[in-house]
């Protein structure tokens, strides 16, 4: 049996069969099969940190119009639930939190591989309470070592987390960071990822660090490489500031202030398919992001969340994303 009936006769088991059937290569920016998400606009717990009780949580995530909550999985009062007290202490903080309007579909936990402290525990955890995605990484490079051979000794790392994740059903969406990180020019991470079902492993598309890196374009071509493999999307906002040392740094934003086109990003998920978790990180000051305790009054910090809400949700709802 020569090549050409080998193929016909194995499309033709397949039941795929007629005439002008072509073979074609799938690349990253076609959309997965995957099991079908509701978008949401979620608030990244992070920003919550000066409330403790969940019912108090899921009210301000509701006052400030969001419809979903992101929860931080870290030691202290580095998150609402500590990564050793996971399988004790998740379960009635999500319901709570599901109890007061606001849904759960994601969670931040400090893994980085399939044997980070608590993996499992987490990721079992969450997969019980049917939340499917989890931030994951961020590794950096090494400046003494090339970057080809860092690359391939991390990709045993993946392929073992995307089992653990197959196991449990869940998705790990690596968080793109500005800087000197992996993932952060997507094509290198994406070598990796390409290998392994997107519902398993994908990117945590970070809008603003993006931008950050390619703001003549290159954040957008980079999404769009992205593909398929882009399973959560983060957006904050920037602009560059002079400091008294001449040096230009970042200084953080609300969302429409600053250089990241809401609008056109907005376009390219609609244009990739996107149908994963969507949250807002406002880092600027009036965010609070990462602050145990509420420095800044009340009002004006529950003001600059609703601003953001309501910047992002028109453009993601005139895109059609949501």
């Amino acid at each position: 049996m020569n090549r050409r009936t080998f193929l016909q006769s194995t499309l033709a088991v397949a039941g795929v069969t007629g005439p002008g059937l072509a073979l074609r290569v799938v690349d990253a920016a076609q959309p997965a099969t995957t099991t079908p998400f509701t978008p949401r606009l979620d608030l990244y717990g992070r920003h919550l940190l000066w409330l403790r009780d969940p019912a108090a949580v899921a009210a301000a995530v509701r006052e400030a119009g969001y419809d979903g909550l992101d929860i931080n999985i870290r030691p202290g009062a580095q998150g609402h639930v500590a990564p050793e007290r996971v399988r004790e202490d998740l379960p009635p903080f999500v319901r709570a939190v599901r109890a007061g309007g606001v849904e759960v579909s994601s969670i931040t936990p400090p893994i980085q591989d399939a044997d980070s402290p608590h993996a499992e525990a987490i990721l079992a955890t969450a997969a019980s309470l049917g939340i499917r995605h989890y931030w994951w990484g961020t590794w950096r490079y090494t400046t003494t070592q090339p970057v080809a051979d860092q690359l391939e000794a991390l990709r045993p790392r993946v392929a073992r987390l995307a089992a653990l994740n197959e196991r449990y059903g869940m998705t790990a969406m690596y968080h793109t960071y500005a800087g000197n990180a992996v993932g952060t020019p997507i094509w290198d991470l994406l070598s990796l990822l390409k290998e392994h079902d997107p519902r398993r492993v994908g990117f945590h598309f970070d809008v603003g660090h993006m931008v950050r890196e390619g703001a003549n374009g290159l954040w957008a071509l980079n999404l769009r490489a992205a593909g398929r493999y882009v399973t959560g999307v983060s957006f904050k906002d920037f602009v560059w500031r002079q400091a008294p040392d001449g040096r230009w740094r970042t200084e953080w934003c609300p969302l429409g202030e600053g250089l990241v086109r809401l609008d056109e990003c907005a376009a390219l998920l609609k244009e990739i398919g996107f149908r994963g978790p969507i949250e807002n990180q406002p880092e600027y000051p009036a965010g609070m992001g990462g602050q145990a305790t509420l420095t800044l009054p009340r009002d004006q910090v529950m003001d600059a969340f609703r601003k953001d809400q309501q910047v992002l949700r028109a453009a993601l709802v005139k895109a059609g994303v949501l």
